[in-house]
């Protein structure tokens, strides 16, 4: 499915010097483009949505790389919506305000079963990466717990795995073996980033080049740092997933061609990172 915002109808041409100008300020608005596609669950911890690279992995010298200047302003989030003074240019997904930019593309990944938006995907460029926002305890700790399950998910994969700091604490880099298209040996490359708020645990995936190449990253991290995330007062367990929703205003388009597709995520009833037997539900 395709989002799109629903457009006011304008005059044809501004009465005013302020219409004009009210007029340019809306055209120049990010334009996002929202999609919907339902995933199927597939059991990795390393999805076939990430980037393949070649048969041999090569050397991390790419994760050192310096950033180049991102297109978001800096920020030192996530944030909790209980810290922010206005959410203005934010699009809301219930649990996860995301701050809106030009040439950002978007997609609701679905639970086939239950139709229930399960993580948002966001490609900036030539990365992307995987949202998922889980309640937690106070006492915090979960990132430690949920990077070593991560571990033992690539291992039965047979993969290789990297623990490595970051920019937001310690990260995860993930590579499992994978038949390329020209039918070589390959690995699927993906990097986990995670941030712990006020009883909540915000999970990143990153894909795509950014998987492999710190430059390649820059923007989805910077997103990453201005994400809002709304845990809500409500009572829960720990490691429940926080409710996501499209976001309100929004028309539903069939986007022509549209496949189901695996993304590493878990589709039966949420039951959180401390579940090891379906790690691609867990944060």
């Amino acid at each position: 499915m395709l989002f799109g915002k629903k457009k006011k109808d304008q005059p044809q041409q501004p009465a005013t010097i302020k219409e004009a100008l009210e007029s340019e300020t809306a055209a120049d608005e990010p334009q996002i483009e929202i999609t919907e596609a339902e995933v199927s669950a597939d059991g990795d911890a390393v999805s076939s949505d990430q980037e393949a690279v070649t048969d041999s992995p090569p050397e991390e010298a790419n994760d050192e790389a310096s950033s180049p200047p991102a297109s978001f302003k800096p920020g030192q989030g996530p944030h909790d919506s209980k810290d922010v003074d206005s959410t203005k240019g934010y699009i809301d997904f219930g649990a996860i305000l995301v701050p809106a930019a030009k040439g950002q593309k978007i997609r609701l990944d679905i639970d086939q079963k239950t139709k229930r938006v399960v993580s948002l995907t966001i490609s900036i460029g030539q990365a992307s990466i995987q949202l998922q926002a889980f309640s937690a305890p106070k006492s915090g700790g979960v990132w430690q717990d949920v990077r070593e399950q991560i571990q033992e998910s690539v291992t039965k994969q047979k993969g290789r795995v990297r623990i490595l700091d970051g920019r937001f604490g310690k990260e995860l880099h993930a590579r499992v073996p994978t038949v390329l298209k020209d039918g070589r040996q390959g690995w699927r490359a993906a990097r986990f980033i995670g941030s712990e708020g006020s009883r909540w645990f915000l999970r990143g995936v990153i894909g795509g080049r950014g998987a492999i190449d710190r430059k390649a990253s820059a923007g989805v991290e910077e997103l990453f740092s201005r994400i809002v995330v709304v845990r809500g007062d409500d009572p829960l367990p720990p490691r429940e997933l926080l409710k996501l929703k499209p976001p309100a205003g929004a028309k539903r388009i069939t986007a022509p061609g549209q496949q189901n597709r695996a993304n590493g995520v878990s589709h039966s009833t949420p039951r959180g990172p401390s579940d090891s037997s379906n790690d691609s539900q867990n944060p």
